[in-house]
């Protein structure tokens, strides 16, 4: 039976149910059995799920934290815990950090370690041999250089993503991660309807 790892970019997903879904409620382990039944389907062999990695970052808390960022802090830990409590489920967490405001007084922030992690643990994966597939729910162009080395290592790349051009006209996955892959498949609203939270 073979090995499968699934990592699942937290932002993406966000972005996705948001402004793709219509703010549809995941249930995580509903997500990767999804996933995993896919690669199944595509494999000639049974799959095995190993692990499904989960990677995000707690919402920006200022040195004197408002009500609004407690709340959004605390609702943000809760989830990360609840979903650290799946089985075969591990959170991985970066950091949101501050980077002053845009041109219109809105803050900027941007997630620091989250990509390095999650290419990290492609690679060491990968490397080790634990998994003969690796199933990424992401569209950021900063995870090809972890796709190349399980591919290097024998590893069957499958790229789970969004629709081509989102609701906006714009791409939610990079072309460049969509061409790395050696499998990809456009999760839909029929997909995530099945792993809607009940």
């Amino acid at each position: 039976m073979s090995k499968l790892a699934i990592f699942l970019d937290g932002g993406y997903v966000d972005a996705l149910t948001r402004y793709q879904f219509e703010g549809v409620r995941v249930n995580y382990q509903k997500l990767a059995e999804g996933i995993r039944r896919r690669v199944a389907e595509g494999t000639a062999d049974p799959v095995d799920l190993l692990r499904a990695y989960y990677y995000d970052c707690p919402p920006y808390q200022s040195s004197t934290p408002t009500e609004q960022e407690r709340e959004r802090y605390r609702r943000k830990r809760s989830f990360l815990h609840r979903l650290s409590r799946h089985p075969r489920f591990q959170v991985r967490e970066g950091r949101l950090q501050y980077q002053g405001n845009d041109s219109s007084g809105r803050p900027i922030f941007q997630q620091k370690r989250v990509d390095l992690l999650l290419g990290l643990d492609v690679a060491l994966l990968s490397a080790k041999q634990r998994i003969e597939h690796v199933a990424l729910l992401a569209g950021d162009s900063d995870f090809i250089p972890a796709m190349a080395v399980a591919k290097q290592e024998g590893v069957s790349v499958w790229l789970f993503h969004g629709p081509w051009r989102g609701a906006d006209g714009n791409p939610t996955v990079s072309s460049d991660l969509w061409e790395e892959a050696d499998e990809r498949i456009e999760i839909d609203a029929a997909f995530m309807d099945a792993v809607r939270r009940d």
